[in-house]
């Protein structure tokens, strides 16, 4: 009987003491937290979601740098690689590709197209050869070619080929007749039209091309977007898309329970004295620093 009456005597103590008004306090504080940031969560998995319905069904978007570049773009996925199956299947059979842990992933289908006025602007004379005719017999001929056209210091295509040709004579052709006056000797005039030259096929022996090409993925008020640009002519983008996984770096209020280890510094009250605690810790984080999107 003693004893229950000690049990029941703590009891109320307890709970007429400040620590369990102390304890209530913390509990509400952490259930207030914990709610808080499920909402949070919730809030970024519908804004992803949203994101991923823009890009679904965004178109590729044109704009002019402050350069003169033609930069494209268009609205990416925010997906992990398990989810990315379910909203692009040709992203995740790139991504099953790779090695190793895919933050991102970009993929552009390029459109490089000049016309005959465009490809005059950057031909480099100086360095376009049209070999002499290398003679295979009497009516065929080869003739090797090679065109530079450079756009700037990093852009340029140098073509190299050779066309084969043949010369036949029309069948109306007058034969050569030779006659004298005299002591002269008169050379008929020969009609060149009798001339027919044909191509007989060209041939590309190489190609070198070099283009720089600047593309990645951005935040634009909050929105991913994929870009790509070039300073190469006619460069155009005819299809693009991009993935990334969600961005764990947000900073935002009570993140949740975590358990650490490690020596942290306190005070011992009742020796009065300065001591260090080693081993585990549990608590809660309230604030999560991390970068901003944009």
């Amino acid at each position: 009987m003693e004893t229950i009456k000690k049990i029941f005597k703590a009891i109320w103590a307890f709970v007429n003491s400040k620590f369990l008004g102390y304890g209530i306090a913390l509990v509400l504080i952490i259930f207030v937290a914990q709610t808080c940031n499920n909402l949070s969560k919730a809030k970024e998995d519908a804004a992803n979601a949203h994101q991923n319905i823009i890009a679904l069904t965004d178109t590729i978007h044109k704009q002019k740098l402050k350069t003169g570049e033609l930069q494209y773009s268009i609205a990416g996925y925010i997906s992990t690689v398990e989810n990315l199956k379910n909203v692009n299947k040709g992203l995740s059979e790139e991504v099953e590709k790779q090695n190793g842990t895919v933050i991102n992933l970009n993929r552009l289908t390029i459109l490089l197209q000049q016309d005959k006025e465009n490809l005059a602007k950057f031909i480099d004379s100086l360095k376009m050869i049209i070999n002499t005719p290398i003679k295979i017999n009497d009516t065929t001929y080869i003739i090797p070619w090679n065109l530079p056209f450079t756009y700037d210091s990093t852009n340029y295509d140098l073509w190299t080929g050779q066309t084969k040709i043949g010369l036949t004579l029309s069948k109306t052709a007058k034969t050569f007749t030779l006659k004298t006056a005299g002591n002269t000797l008169q050379l008929p005039k020969f009609d060149f039209s009798q001339i027919a030259v044909t191509n007989l096929g060209t041939e590309m022996i190489s190609r070198e091309t070099q283009i720089q090409l600047t593309y990645g993925q951005k935040y634009v008020k909050g929105k991913l977007v994929v870009f790509a640009n070039s300073k190469y002519p006619g460069f155009k983008v005819v299809n693009m898309e991009g993935f990334t996984v969600p961005e764990p770096k947000r900073s935002h209020w009570f993140t949740g329970f975590s358990v650490n280890f490690g020596i942290m510094p306190t005070y011992d009250f009742t020796n009065a004295r300065p001591v260090m605690v080693v081993g585990p810790s549990f608590g809660y984080t309230i604030y999560q620093w991390g970068r901003k999107l944009k």
